[in-house]
């Protein structure tokens, strides 16, 4: 049976130094780790998954439009995956194992 690895809200926003809700250096030292057990589950045909908040500026539906400032813009720098983790979704994105899902709720199911 296939397994699944989801990586959530690894982007810009979120992590960077600037992002616009960043958790900042706590989160950029998750990188190593977060790459090491992507390259085990696509090594083992397993499935690596980035669900990933996906936002239209100031939509009047979406609830976290008044709660929290504009992130992870559809589009925008500030909605893609950061640093390394970028550069390793990029590498592998057209692996039938790897996707990225935008998500506009909490939950990553």
């Amino acid at each position: 049976m296939a397994k699944a690895l989801l990586i959530i809200g690894y982007t810009n926003d979120f992590v960077a130094d600037k992002g616009s809700l960043t958790v900042g250096k706590p989160a950029q030292t998750l990188a190593p780790e977060i790459m090491r057990l992507a390259d085990q589950f696509l090594s083992q045909h397993d499935y690596v998954i980035f669900p990933t908040d996906g936002y239209r500026l100031n939509d009047p539906f979406n609830p976290e439009t008044k709660l929290y400032p504009a992130h992870n813009i559809i589009g925008t720098t500030g909605q893609k995956l950061y640093g390394q983790v970028g550069s390793w979704f990029d590498q592998h994105h057209d692996d039938s194992h790897v996707y990225k899902l935008n998500k506009n709720r909490y939950s990553s199911f």
